[in-house]
């Protein structure tokens, strides 16, 4: 006959323990995972989010991640398996999100005078273009298509806002 039972929970992660207390002083123990309501609750925390950030610098899309972590045993909490808007809104967090699309930085150059507007206007501290003529060509990158500009053939004048 169980006389007690005791509940011990190991901070605020998701490990906790029952130990059941019997009568004639048999105590039994066991482990288990308690649902927890936040990533920084998650044990492995660290580790989780290093995986992620790992993934994502091969160039690896939300969707990847999410089905290489699924694959890998890792669970979000409140879930049962993670899905590419739960690695985007992770990743947005924790300021590792991007402006652009991943796959701007995965589109072949044809030469290295070769960048996106966005690209240009970053390197630049640009906020707009004045009147110009701009060359460039419709690139695909997966399902996607986006403009290079080639800055050796253009004429751009830059606008910074800044009084000369």
């Amino acid at each position: 006959m169980l006389v007690r039972v005791e509940v011990v929970v190991v901070g605020e992660i998701e490990r906790a323990g029952l130990v059941g207390h019997w009568v004639g002083g048999t105590v039994a123990k066991h482990a288990f995972s308690r649902p927890v309501r936040r990533f920084k609750q998650l044990e492995h925390f660290d580790k989780l989010l290093a995986r992620i950030i790992d993934l994502r610098s091969h160039g690896a899309t939300a969707q990847i991640i999410a089905d290489a972590l699924n694959t890998e045993g890792w669970t979000p909490p409140k879930k049962d398996s993670f899905n590419a808007p739960m690695i985007n809104s992770l990743l947005q967090r924790r300021g590792l999100g991007t402006k652009r699309p991943i796959w701007s930085n995965n589109i072949p150059r044809r030469h290295k005078s070769e960048m996106t507007l966005q690209e240009y206007a970053d390197r630049t501290g640009a906020h707009c273009l004045r009147r110009g003529r701009i060359r460039g060509r419709l690139a695909s990158g997966g399902t996607q298509r986006i403009w290079l500009i080639d800055l050796q053939n253009s004429s751009i004048g830059i606008y910074t806002g800044e009084s000369s």
